[in-house]
């Protein structure tokens, strides 16, 4: 019997995730739709064992989830791929993670899953990877003791990703988000707001422009917020880019010929940046909380985005491999592992964290 069930396993965050997972000695196997891709990662990552299955073969998953705990699932784009993993999940009563930075699944998770969740007596955790780990963390160190906290957030992202980020990134982009105002949600997208963001050396104040991130859906389930914003920051050209960009991607993504034109272009594309690119691209978070006089920034900085996100996802899934843990229903990745363990990771994956604050 194993512990953990890592689906997806021969994609590009998989094969991460597998060696991740090994690296810390958890008991897991693999599983995908290509025993020979299968059996070679297998003789990478320890021998774990292999089961095949595939992403629209609900009973199969469910007979591959029959003796394990957790299931980790990298198979996306989510919004296209993601939903039999969720029901196999359910029907097998195991806890779920997965890699997903798609706000618009992140959302129906949280309306139509939450409540059969907690009904089967387990946990789902979307987006236990980069970015909405250190997003939540940030988010939540930044309103610590805070009520009715107004929260802005703002990511710098690096500028080169995988053929599966690029897919999920045009539908984030083509999507409307969540923002919370006056305690209410207001649907936001991408590019509708803009703000100077005043982003830490040696970046320095940034233009950023909004943007529909999955922590807009998950900071809500545990922090009490009165206003909640997300940004990325941005440039003029790329600015520019966006507003005359984003209409024709909304409008490629409604014909299925635009569909099917943009996804031969990214199937064109490099899988994921290398091992050298990965580590060069730094990335940065900015939390700037405010509760009446009461302010609080919180500063993420880091690299090597797609290796955060395995080590991310192996330790949420070993912590709730473990007997004390007894969540229920969709939590944001603070709620599943714990702000405390969290802030051991990021150190070890040497990800810094700068708190500004009155003295």
């Amino acid at each position: 019997m194993a512990d953990i069930l890592l689906f997806g396993a021969t994609g590009y965050t998989g094969r991460l995730t597998a060696r991740a997972l090994a690296k810390r000695g958890a008991n897991f196997v693999i599983a995908g739709r290509d025993r020979d891709k299968l059996n070679r990662l297998a003789a990478e990552t320890g021998d774990p064992e292999v089961r095949v299955a595939n992403v629209g073969d609900l009973a199969g998953l469910v007979t591959a989830l029959s003796d394990v705990k957790v299931m980790i699932t990298c198979v996306g784009p989510f919004a296209e791929l993601g939903r039999t993993a969720v029901e196999a999940a359910l029907q097998a009563g195991v806890h779920y993670i997965d890699s997903t930075g798609e706000a618009p699944f992140i959302e129906e998770l949280i309306a139509t899953r939450h409540s059969a969740a907690t009904k089967a007596g387990i946990a789902m955790a979307p987006a236990l990877g980069f970015d909405e780990v250190p997003a939540d963390c940030a988010a939540t160190l930044a309103t610590e003791g805070m009520s009715d906290a107004e929260l802005v957030l703002t990511y710098a992202f690096p500028s080169t990703g995988s053929r599966g980020t690029l897919r999920s990134a045009l539908g984030i982009a083509s999507s409307s988000g969540n923002w919370i105002h006056n305690g209410r949600k207001r649907a936001i997208t991408a590019g509708e707001e803009e703000r100077w963001s005043p982003m830490p050396p040696p970046l320095g104040p940034k233009p950023a422009v909004s943007f529909p991130l999955g922590e807009g859906h998950l900071a809500p389930l545990h922090l009490e917020l009165r206003s909640l914003q997300t940004y990325i920051t941005t440039d003029p050209v790329r600015k520019q880019v966006m507003k005359a960009g984003i209409p024709l991607l909304r409008l490629a993504s409604s014909l299925s010929i635009g569909r099917s034109i943009t996804q031969r272009i990214i199937a064109g594309l490099p899988e994921g940046p290398d091992e050298r690119q990965r580590h060069e691209s730094l990335w940065t978070i900015l939390a700037e909380a405010r509760s009446g006089s009461v302010w609080r920034n919180v500063v993420l900085t880091g690299r090597d985005v797609y290796g955060l996100t395995a080590e991310f996802l192996a330790t949420g899934a070993v912590t709730m491999t473990r007997d004390d843990f007894d969540l229920a229903g969709v939590v944001s990745p603070v709620q599943a592992v714990g702000i405390e363990r969290w802030r051991k990771e990021l150190d070890q994956q040497g990800v810094s964290v700068d708190i500004y604050e009155p003295t």
